[in-house]
């Protein structure tokens, strides 16, 4: 799996424009995949057995500018298409996405802003403070052994 995984980050370099942002995000992606609690940085260091006198230099890689995040997912978004059976539905490729609205009583914390309430529930405000996550994936897999892919076909079908 480490070969599979280190063929895979490798074609990722051309992103970073110095050899050690290359190297400090593949610590992160490993940190991602071994870490089993959610506590950002500190599970990377944790988890990886990293020195606590890195915890500076890799927050620092979240900033820096020898990297973009527009050139990553562009790179990412490629590298899927072309390894893997994508989805299509009328010639475009199929994107999934989701989000939740999470409740915060802090004003001041970052990130958290006002946001639209999407319940029915009438006894609930019209919006909340809090922060919102959202996903979107590209569908994958082939068209045959997906039935969710079927499903949504249907769905689709009833609404156009």
């Amino acid at each position: 799996m480490l070969k599979i995984l280190d063929k895979l980050l490798a074609e990722f370099r051309c992103v970073f424009s110095y050899e050690a942002s290359f190297n400090w995000f593949v610590i992160v992606i490993l940190g991602f995949v071994i870490r089993f609690d959610h506590s950002g940085v500190t599970s990377f260091i944790r988890w990886l057995f990293l020195s606590p006198t890195h915890y500076d230099a890799l927050l620092l890689f979240f900033r820096t500018s020898s990297w973009r995040l527009e050139d990553l997912l562009v790179q990412w978004t490629s590298m899927a298409v072309n390894r893997f059976p994508v989805i299509r539905f009328n010639d475009r490729l199929l994107l999934i996405g989701d989000g939740i609205k999470i409740c915060k009583e802090a004003f001041k914390m970052p990130g958290v802003k006002r946001l639209h309430q999407d319940s029915d529930n009438s006894g609930k405000g019209a919006t909340i403070w809090g922060h919102h996550f959202g996903y979107v994936g590209l569908l994958i897999g082939h068209v045959k052994k997906t039935s969710v892919f079927h499903c949504m076909l249907s769905c689709m079908k009833v609404l156009t």
